[in-house]
């Protein structure tokens, strides 16, 4: 029963879209319906500034370590439900309640996770990650790639299956993610640039 409770409150806590509030409050602008539209750090960056993107930024790191730090604390560090909070945070961050089942990606609280818990292995993957993406020239497939290289890099790294299995649901959860939010941009875009929205 407190596990369920933990559950729920960390998918609430991860719902909770520190972009979104950030730049309304400070700038009183609708993140969703500016810049690429999506409610994430970088969108925050480029419409509200510096001091929106430093709050979101510090919000979503703070979706990685408050549930490591419940389970932790209330569950002894037990592997597997540190792995389920932190999946439900990134869901929550991902598909907010708030926000309708919109969100951000939750790369900022993936990577903050991953590099708590196995920094050697979350190195890898940001370098692999960042090479690909560097060397594929836009080509939307090629950028798919790191996603399912993560499971395998962090499998030789934790040889934990548990791990593994909380990887492929992570890249599976981001790759469906990202399907939405390209839809969504070129709706966004296709809507903005016609000459009804004018």
């Amino acid at each position: 029963m407190l596990i369920f409770l933990f559950a729920v409150l960390i998918y609430l806590y991860g719902s909770l879209p520190y972009a979104y509030i950030a730049t309304y409050l400070l700038k009183k602008r609708n993140l969703a319906n500016e810049g690429t539209g999506n409610i994430g750090v970088t969108n925050a960056i480029k419409v509200g500034g510096t001091a929106v993107g430093i709050i979101t930024v510090l919000g979503e790191i703070s979706k990685a370590i408050i549930p490591i730090l419940a389970s932790s604390y209330f569950f002894e560090g037990n592997i597997k439900i540190t792995l389920l909070f932190i999946y439900l945070s990134f869901l929550g961050t991902s598909f907010s309640i708030f926000l309708k089942g919109r969100g951000g990606k939750g790369s900022t609280v993936i990577i903050w996770s991953l590099a708590i818990l196995s920094p050697k292995a979350c190195l890898i993957m940001l370098v692999t990650w960042i090479t690909i993406v560097l060397f594929s020239k836009n080509n939307p497939v090629i950028k798919t790639i790191p996603l399912f290289l993560i499971p395998i890099i962090f499998y030789i790294f934790e040889t934990e299956v548990y791990f593994t299995i909380f990887c492929v649901f992570f890249s599976i959860t981001t790759f469906i993610n990202n399907k939405i939010k390209m839809d969504d941009y070129k709706f966004y875009k296709l809507f903005n640039n016609s000459p009804l929205s004018k």
